[in-house]
């Protein structure tokens, strides 16, 4: 039986961290062939021991959904990638740990999989250019940090940042043998190095679930747009310096 991975980064979500964990158990008793790694990401409430507590509920236990914990809060690149350690599928892919997105696009996903490398989730609408159910501090945020990836990086996609991506196992094993951003900007350094081996990444449409909401954001406007610029210029460096070489994927 062929599996897909799913794995999911959490961090300081005691609020609906319940809620979600249900749905996932629920969702792999129904879907049997997919798998689903948390990885709580050093949360400091007390998001840790809900899930533990829902995990060992009687009807909710399932040998398909795993959870990685640890004390250090490390971000969320790092966090995907202790993850993708433990799984097993042929295919893999991360999903926003406050369930963002409907787990109804996991199949389509690994459907488009058999015809290119990697699926990234658009949260842009292609018909009226603008992001899609989201409050205007992130939709700005949002706006800015795509055309600084396209200006700095020359990635020609709508939209890199959304939580929803999949990949096929041995590209995703390439990618993160050369990998080194572990914060915001990990995914459009996963992005930037696929363009780099020449691997095929398409887009899909995503539309963020009715019931997520944005109000309790931890996104901080002017400290995290620096951040986020710091990590671009970071992968700018890489590569001018020549660290994300072809042959040096060989050699790791």
């Amino acid at each position: 039986m062929t599996i897909f991975s799913v794995v999911l980064p959490v961090y300081n979500e005691e609020k609906i961290i319940q809620e979600v964990s249900r749905s996932i158990c629920l969702f792999s008793m129904q879907n049997p062939r997919y798998e689903f790694i948390f990885v709580n990401d050093g949360s400091t409430d007390n998001t840790g021991n809900l899930l533990k507590a829902v995990l060992k509920e009687k009807e909710f236990a399932s040998a398909h959904v795993q959870l990685i914990d640890y004390k250090t809060n490390k971000g969320k690149g790092y966090a995907i990638k202790e993850g993708f350690r433990h799984t097993r599928g042929d295919n893999f892919c991360f999903l926003d740990g406050d369930l963002a997105y409907p787990l109804d696009y996991l199949p389509l996903f690994e459907k488009k999989l058999q015809n290119c490398d990697i699926v990234i989730g658009s949260r842009v609408s292609e018909a009226k250019g603008f992001c899609l159910e989201r409050s205007l501090r992130r939709k700005f945020l949002g706006y800015c940090f795509n055309k600084l990836v396209g200006f700095i990086l020359d990635l020609p996609y709508s939209d890199t940042q959304a939580g929803l991506k999949a990949f096929r196992r041995t590209v995703a094993e390439k990618l993160f043998k050369l990998q080194r951003i572990e914060g915001f900007s990990f995914d459009v350094e996963l992005i930037f190095l696929a363009r780099k081996l020449g691997y095929k990444v398409e887009e899909i449409p995503v539309k963020v679930s009715a019931t997520h909401s944005y109000k309790h954001s931890k996104i901080k406007l002017f400290g995290d747009s620096l951040r986020m610029l710091k990590e671009l210029l970071q992968i700018k460096y890489f590569a001018n310096k020549g660290e994300y070489d072809r042959q040096n994927l060989f050699e790791l």
